[in-house]
């Protein structure tokens, strides 16, 4: 903790990047950069090299920048145990996620330990709340393909600052869907619900974050884009192919209708929300579970449920039609 000019104490928390990396010497290189170049003064970036395969590639880059990051080597175990590797090495309080072949803006930092700044709350209040922020889209060549929709970001903050609760975000848990290296996240929330589920490789963050708001913790979301995703040919989602049908997500779905359930069983709208954006997902017995709940505690509903169903299902089929055409077309 340092002093400002007037005399009181200036909030600098200390603040670890942890960058997870396999095989990673084509894009991490920028990320070190990127993470280099924060307006923020007090981090520390910690390297994780999961058991690269690429003749030495990625340690070179990584053992170039000497004491300017923390650099450490494992066994591969996949991106989890790598992040948590990093995250029982952090000397920070904060915990800031950089994925290897992604990107912070300058004022990444900056910006979020402003905002906690400006919460202006208790010492004991403040680890309770975790950041996101928006994001814009890059290819492999780091030229913007999307840019974050100031609007609906904006939206969703406005959204997230108002909610009581945490249970939207698990009903609809396709629709707030965050980028996981805007998180800033307070390390004592890893001893409350734990760290990164080594066991998944698809769903690890959003894994996390189900624990997080089944905590209750309160999430904050700042709409300007302070990350820079990569999409690319051999990211993991990538190359084991992304699917709302697989056994992670077969687990995602089923825990959260469960905990909605267990939690709020008397919240129809809940049930409603949860059923609808599983049915868009083409996760179609998730929403029939859901729905046919609501059917059987609204009885006089029954019908209205039934068209709005085969609505959704139409919807979900034609995005997929739309897409399947369109990624034919593009090949």
């Amino acid at each position: 903790m340092k002093f400002d000019v007037s005399g009181q104490h200036a909030f600098e928390p200390m603040v670890s990047i942890v960058i997870p990396v396999y095989n990673g010497s084509n894009y991490l290189k920028e990320a070190i950069d990127s993470a280099l170049s924060q307006t923020y003064a007090n981090f520390e970036i910690i390297v994780v090299n999961d058991g690269s395969r690429d003749q030495g590639a990625t340690r070179e880059v990584a053992l170039s920048y000497g004491k300017r990051i923390r650099y450490f080597e494992k066994e591969n175990g996949g991106s989890s145990s790598a992040l948590n590797m990093g995250i029982a090495a952090m000397t920070g309080e904060w915990f800031s996620w950089l994925s290897h072949d992604d990107l912070y803006t300058p004022a990444k930092l900056e910006e979020q330990v402003k905002y906690l700044e400006r919460l202006q709350l208790s010492n004991e209040e403040l680890p309770n709340q975790i950041l996101f922020a928006a994001s814009d889209l890059i290819d492999g060549r780091g030229r913007t393909i999307r840019r974050a929709k100031k609007k609906d970001c904006e939206t969703i903050a406005r959204f997230l600052w108002a909610m009581k609760g945490n249970e939207c975000l698990i009903a609809e848990p396709t629709k707030y869907t965050f980028h996981g290296c805007s998180c800033l996240v307070h390390k004592s929330v890893f001893k409350t619900v734990g760290v990164f589920n080594e066991d998944l490789r698809l769903l690890n963050d959003l894994d996390l974050w189900f624990r997080i708001y089944a905590a209750d913790y309160k999430i904050h979301y700042l709409p300007e884009a302070l990350v820079k995703g990569r999409i690319h040919e051999k990211q993991v989602s990538k190359t084991i192919g992304y699917s709302y049908h697989n056994p992670e997500q077969e687990m995602f779905w089923k825990r959260s209708m469960d905990w909605l359930m267990l939690h709020h069983p008397e919240n129809r709208q809940l049930f409603f929300l949860y059923g609808r954006n599983a049915y868009l997902k083409t996760r179609n017995d998730d929403g029939d579970r859901a729905f046919a709940y609501l059917a059987s505690v609204q009885p006089s509903q029954r019908v209205k449920l039934f068209f709005l169903k085969r609505i959704y299902k139409s919807r979900a089929a034609a995005h997929t039609l739309i897409k399947k055409v369109y990624l034919k077309l593009k090949t």
